[in-house]
Formats: structure tokens, C-alpha cells, sequence
């Protein structure tokens, strides 16, 4: 006896092969619709998150400006305080900032002298350029190599 519905909870033993064959399908198609929908649910959960996260991070570093400029006018009127003119209070906090940046700069300048190009890397994708080409190394190992040509020794097939 055929069962013409599609009814997952009728034995399999009454159901023909297509019915079988849809049945599969049909829950195939609904669990990867299921896991579309988590996927969505939890990007969506995390794209808020990360939102909020950029949102409180651009706060913080607003309100660290802040404090930093009122600190850099602190320093000048603590010069002011010592009897300098304002205008030569701010001309040293200027001055030294301008000369921790010139300091920043000249590290910066000399670990970039020292930068070299990643060469393992590059050898080893120049090899697989090769390798995809078809062109051997002169130091590559084949499968056609012998045990002599790679090692200079010959072995005996015998085990003593």
C-alpha cells in the first residue's frame, strides 16, 4: 500500500521512495533555513554589541582629549604661576611637545630603515608559483630521485 501524503510520522515502510526522497528534502530545506535564521539572529545580536562598543569607545577617547587639552592648559598656567608671560608658558609646552615628536618621529624613522621584506615567504610562494608551472628547484626533491642520488648510498634490499 502507497501513502500518497507526506506525513513524517507515517512509517517509512508505507511511503514510496519519492515521497521519501521529498520527505528528506523538505527537512533538509527547513534545518537550513533554521540555521539561516540563528546565523541571522546572532550577527545581528553581535552587530549591536559591537555598535554600542564603537559608540562608547569614540566617547572615551572624546572625553581623554578633553582632559588631555585641559591638562596641556594647566601646565602653561602652572608656568604662568612660576612668573612667566602666558605667552611663554605656552611657547614651552608647545616646545615640548614638539620635540617628543620629533623624537617619536626619528624611532619611527630608524625601525623603518630596519624593515626587511618577508623572505621565507616569498620563497616559499615563488616555489609554489613554480611547482603549479611545472619547473622544479635545483635542489627540489622528486619521486623520481633515487636513494643514491639523494643520499649517495646504495641499499640493499636484504636485511642483515
Amino acid at each position: 500500500m502507497i501513502n500518497t501524503t507526506n506525513d513524517p510520522s507515517t512509517p517509512p515502510t508505507q511511503r514510496s521512495i519519492g515521497e521519501l526522497v521529498q520527505s528528506i528534502r523538505d527537512e533538509l530545506l527547513g534545518v537550513v533555513h533554521h540555521e539561516i535564521d540563528i546565523a541571522k539572529k546572532e550577527i545581528t545580536s553581535l552587530g549591536i554589541k559591537i555598535g554600542i562598543i564603537a559608540a562608547m569607545a569614540a566617547v572615551l577617547l572624546f572625553l581623554l582629549l578633553s582632559a588631555w587639552v585641559m591638562l596641556l592648559f594647566a601646565a602653561a598656567t602652572g608656568l604662568q604661576a612660576l612668573g612667566l608671560p602666558p605667552w611663554g608658558s605656552f611657547l614651552i609646552v608647545a616646545g615640548v611637545f614638539i620635540l617628543l615628536g620629533a623624537i617619536a618621529g626619528l624611532v619611527a624613522f630608524l625601525v623603518s630603515k630596519k624593515l626587511k621584506a618577508p623572505e621565507t615567504t616569498i620563497e616559499t610562494a615563488q616555489s609554489a608559483v613554480q611547482a603549479v608551472q611545472g619547473k622544479r628547484r635545483s635542489n627540489a626533491v622528486s619521486y623520481d630521485d633515487t636513494f643514491e642520488e639523494l643520499y649517495g648510498k646504495q641499499v640493499s634490499a636484504r636485511t642483515e
